[in-house]
């Protein structure tokens, strides 16, 4: 703001109109009194952050509020920055600067414009007083920073927990069936099922079940309306909820998933491998690159190239041998490999529909994609994999995943784990006796609207919904069953919105 545009305004402020009529001449005054913030931003600094003019600060004009809701990077240092802040006209413009241990700095900004200003110890109060001195307003004008990497996939080791089971589990497989987690366990000579609608409330509840044949514990599935598992000798059986099971009169040799009420898989004749479906099928001979066994979990969602759903799984087997890494597709008619090469050879992967982000370098506005995550798996020489490969576009075309998001040191490589994710209401207050939930950060909201919205602001946001990751069990490089639940969360997705 220039001196002489204040000295203009506080001119036009004090001139009188002249009105005149025949009979006399009314003098009326108008005053400027408005103390009004209409912009603000940081000034251009690529020592600090580079497009650090492009940074977006709503302005809440209700309760006195300046602030940038999608923050800085982690690290950006906020000790020296100059601001541009624009008004509608006033008498006087200052930034009271809080220090440590010391008393607060005061600095004219008619005066001193060009002067960096310190947020390293918190939000800067803006005291303007307008034009005719008759009204004054205090602003909180806070720049925020990530306190941690807000892109990071992040596994907290404090929440881990046991797999839900009666005892030490030997074998796992874990899926979701109309809306809860059934996670089936056994130790070679019982089995136990346990249900919960979250993973989160660690609520499950757990039951004793006994089998009159001896199942395969991984080729545990569902579809909409019904469990299925396959027993040692191929034979297929049904239950609709997990304790009583019945007899489904076919021999498969490898089930795919399910895909709304119908259950994909292959069945082996004579050599031939065909793939199939139940309740009824349509017998069609496999093609030569497609995996018999060793496949993922197959992922079911709405596709915006189809009417139908897409179903996907990644990696396999081959009735060759070999160990490929393709993604194939199902659109409830046929089979396609839609990518091939992008994700290395691996069987019994682990893939699960989640959330990454990017934000632009230019506005510094963040979105959210919906991000398909594959990891774990073994290769052909039994070596077992924890890399992190994503996908933007549906399992189309997959990358490794950068640092952030790929697992830590703690989480060991593994095979044949299972994915869920379960959201959580959090809030200010919120509090888990069964998980460690993140402390509330005054960190921005990851749903962005435009920027009328987002300039003016009506209420706290206290309560969020958080999508969380969960993690069961999976096989070891010594071939015994991990007794874990790992909870996972991309920082971003568990901050408090400021507002």
């Amino acid at each position: 703001m220039k001196k002489f545009a204040l000295y203009m305004l506080m001119a036009v402020a004090l001139v009188g109109v002249v009105s005149c009529n025949d009979s006399d001449a009314e003098i009326v005054t108008t005053s400027a009194s408005s103390t009004a913030v209409t912009a603000f931003s940081l000034a251009e600094d690529d020592d600090v952050l580079e497009n650090l003019d492009s940074v977006y600060f709503s302005i809440d004009l209700v309760n006195a509020l300046i602030y940038n809701a999608d923050s800085l990077p982690y690290g950006t240092d906020v000790r020296k920055l100059i601001l541009n802040i624009t008004t509608d006209g006033c008498s006087a413009c200052d930034l009271i600067i809080p220090r440590k241990n010391q008393s607060d700095t005061t600095i004219s900004y008619l005066e001193n414009s060009t002067d960096s200003i310190n947020f390293s110890n918190g939000p800067v109060k803006l005291h303007i007083v307008s034009l005719d001195l008759q009204e004054s307003r205090d602003y909180t004008i806070t720049v925020n920073v990530h306190q941690m990497k807000p892109d990071s996939l992040y596994w907290n080791r404090v929440a881990r927990r046991q797999l839900p089971s009666m005892f030490i589990p030997a074998q796992q497989k874990t899926v979701e069936y109309k809306g809860q987690a059934f996670c089936l366990t056994s130790d070679k000579s019982k089995y136990c099922l346990a249900v919960t609608d979250n993973p989160a409330n660690d609520d499950w509840k757990k039951q004793l079940i006994e089998f009159d044949f001896n199942p395969q514990i991984l080729s545990l599935t569902a579809t909409e309306d019904a469990l299925y598992m396959l027993d040692v000798d191929g034979n297929l059986y049904t239950s609709s909820e997990g304790t009583q099971w019945t007899s489904c009169n076919v021999a498969w040799s490898h089930i795919y998933g399910g895909y709304r009420s119908s259950l994909l898989g292959v069945v082996n004749k004579d050599g031939i491998y065909y793939h199939v479906t139940y309740p009824s099928t349509i017998e069609t001979p496999i093609e030569e690159n497609f995996p018999i066994s060793g496949t993922s979990q197959m992922l079911v969602f709405e596709s915006k190239w189809s009417d139908l759903p897409q179903a996907i799984i990644v990696g396999g087997k081959c009735r060759d041998g070999r160990i490929v890494g393709d993604t194939w597709a199902f659109d409830g008619d046929t089979w396609a490999c839609i990518n091939k090469g992008d994700l290395p050879a691996r069987q019994n992967m682990t893939i699960v529909p989640y959330f990454s982000f990017k934000t632009s370098a230019s506005r510094w506005i963040t979105k959210q994609y919906s991000t398909l995550f594959a990891m774990f798996g073994e290769a052909e020489d039994g070596s077992l994999s924890k890399g992190v490969y994503v996908s933007l576009d549906q399992g189309l075309h997959w990358s490794l995943a950068d640092d952030l998001l790929q697992l830590p040191d703690y989480i060991p490589a593994r095979k044949n784990a299972q994915a869920l994710v379960y959201s959580s209401i959090l809030s200010r207050a919120s509090a888990s006796t069964c998980w460690e939930e993140f402390e509330s950060k005054k960190l921005p909201n990851w749903l962005f609207v435009n920027d009328d919205l987002m300039s003016r602001v009506t209420a706290e946001i206290n309560e969020w919904e958080c999508p969380y990751i969960y993690l069961f069990g999976g096989v070891g490089e010594s071939g015994g069953t991990y007794n874990t639940v790992w909870r996972g969360v991309v920082n971003r997705l568990s901050f408090r919105p400021i507002y």
